[in-house]
């Protein structure tokens, strides 16, 4: 960081001293209550901005809405930001709440496409095309160089309503598989279903962990790794046929025979569907007892998430990340991010909309984004051997920077980069970084290699706008998925033919037609403007 932003950092420097000298350093008094469009109280417009609260700020650090990166904020942004918290479990619900009452505020963030999609529906929030014309400068070079941006904030009426961030895109998870028990069982990588389906076989009944027992699982069918079985044979709901969008019942059904199959077998915790959230498989895939798992390398705290303790139970313990096995459909990214995601909206009722546009924009200005992921040079971070910063003392670190994330959701990273990134921010003096650094470049590899597709058209996220009527007949047709999990488990009693004749019957039902009718449409018309993947892909590093 430069000198300069050292002094600006001087100005609130009494505020790391503790929650009495915190609260002598405040300049908000007791206005904290006051959304006031007028000026603020260094004479800058006061506009009001929704922040989560997920109750991880330490307690002498202040409160979400309250604390020194606020007040690094107001200090030295063009407005003054007054922050409105809003449960993570419950953003929807609590957002849907204030904008009911004419009390949301003027910015507003939030991860769900959908919740953002249903504000534009109703009108809630406005179109932002002049604002970035107008009054834009760090947005609107971002716009420029990155002009998936405007693709991504588009609307169905052409114009823009969202803002967004940048992401190098990268293997987000990954197919971890035990490589000492390949050896020791003397078999190789699979590069197909039948072959993963013999290996997951021979981890389950050749003893592979060499305790005399028979108690390891060959894959895991819970979470994420369930999930990319699904991605194995293109089971996304929607796939293109002959130049057209439709429902892939094909691949669906091919994917639940595959789990059956391992269901049946033995091969997988009989109690997988208990396990609604993964969780139980990672502490068997933590305690050496699942061979194949999918895990994450995106985020240095994945090394202590899925590898570190593996790692103190099993210390010889050998893990290689591979890429999916090819099906009939193709061979398929694990999963990757969203390298254009879009977060942030204004309020159609903020009274001082250039005032947004003037915080949105420092909000994703280099500077800003350097401050609040990094922290204050030589007090927060130093910089390494490669000259990225990283944390100088951990426990410092955490309790004053680690838990500002949600500041961040209009920091483009991949201008950040070659820094902000996973192999910049490990250590590879540490030998555990060190292997797991590698398990990135195999993983990158896997996700983003010759001959690897993206299994859907486009990220979730990216997907059309819907109806409110849509959007119930989607939540019904969900539960397509119950006969399916039923026909998993229920062995010969009930088939996957069975369940796809009562799937389909519930699609017909509840209109699943109408929402055919409109994807097919959408791509139809939108194919040359939509974000696809193949635009995602343009966001890949190339080496």
């Amino acid at each position: 960081m430069r000198n300069a932003t050292k002094k600006k950092w001087a100005a609130i420097a009494c505020l790391l001293a503790g929650t009495a000298i915190f609260a002598a350093c405040s300049n908000d008094g007791g206005e904290q209550g006051d959304k006031s469009q007028g000026a603020g109280s260094q004479g800058k417009s006061k506009i009001t901005v929704s922040i989560y609260e997920r109750g991880n700020v330490p307690q002498e650090m202040g409160t979400i809405d309250n604390n020194q990166w606020t007040k690094w904020i107001n200090e030295n942004g063009p407005v003054e930001a007054q922050y409105v918290p809003i449960p993570r479990g419950e953003s929807v619900q609590k957002l849907n709440l204030l904008f009911a009452s004419g009390d949301a505020p003027d910015v507003v963030s939030d991860f769900a496409t959908s919740f953002r999609d249903q504000l534009y529906q109703q009108k809630q929030i406005m179109a932002v095309d002049d604002l970035i014309a107008e009054h834009s400068v760090s947005y609107k070079a971002l716009m420029e160089k990155y002009p998936e941006l405007k693709k991504a904030a588009a609307k169905p009426d052409g114009k823009m309503y969202e803002f967004g961030r940048v992401q190098q895109l990268v293997g987000f998870q990954a197919l971890f598989i035990r490589n000492d028990w390949l050896k020791k069982l003397d078999l190789k990588v699979p590069e197909t279903p039948e072959e993963l389906f013999e290996v997951a076989k021979a981890f389950t009944e050749n003893d592979p962990d060499g305790n005399g027992r028979k108690d390891t699982f060959g894959i895991a069918l819970s979470g994420e790794t369930g999930s990319a079985i699904n991605t194995m044979f293109r089971d996304v709901d929607w796939v293109l046929e002959d130049g057209k969008l439709v429902r892939g019942w094909e691949q669906k059904n091919k994917a639940n025979e595959f789990k059956k199959r391992l269901y049946d077998a033995g091969l997988v915790d009989k109690d997988f569907l208990a396990d609604k959230n993964g969780q139980k498989a990672q502490q068997d895939w933590n305690s050496g007892k699942i061979g194949i798992f999918v895990g994450r390398t995106v985020d240095p705290v994945n090394v202590t998430q899925y590898y570190e303790p593996l790692k103190n139970n099993v210390p010889d313990a050998e893990v290689i990340a591979i890429k999916l096995p090819a099906s009939e459909y193709g061979q398929f990214a694990i999963g990757v991010n969203n390298p254009v995601q879009m977060t942030t909206v204004i309020n159609a009722n903020a009274k001082n909309p250039e005032a947004a546009m003037k915080y949105i924009d420092f909000m994703a200005s280099k500077e800003a984004g350097e401050m609040l992921r990094y922290g204050v040079e030589g007090t927060h971070s130093v910089k390494g051997a490669n000259g990225c910063l990283k944390p100088q003392d951990a426990a410092l670190f955490s309790k004053e920077v680690s838990w500002n994330i949600d500041f961040q959701l209009l920091m483009s990273q991949i201008e950040l980069e070659p820094c902000a990134g996973i192999l910049s921010q490990l250590d590879p003096e540490k030998p555990l970084e060190k292997e797991f650094l590698e398990l990135v470049k195999q993983n990158n590899e896997a996700n983003l290699g010759e001959g690897v597709e993206y299994a859907s058209i486009t990220h979730g996220e990216h997907m059309p706008t819907l109806s409110d009527n849509l959007s119930v007949i989607q939540t019904n047709v969900s539960k397509i998925s119950d006969f399916y999990n039923k026909a998993i488990v229920a062995g010969a009693s009930y088939t996957i033919e069975q369940a796809y004749a009562e799937a389909l019957d519930l699609w017909n039902k509840s209109g699943g037609g109408e929402l055919a009718a409109v994807y097919a449409d959408w791509y139809e018309t939108s194919k040359d403007t939509a974000f696809f993947a193949k635009d995602m892909w343009q966001f890949a590093k190339k080496e």
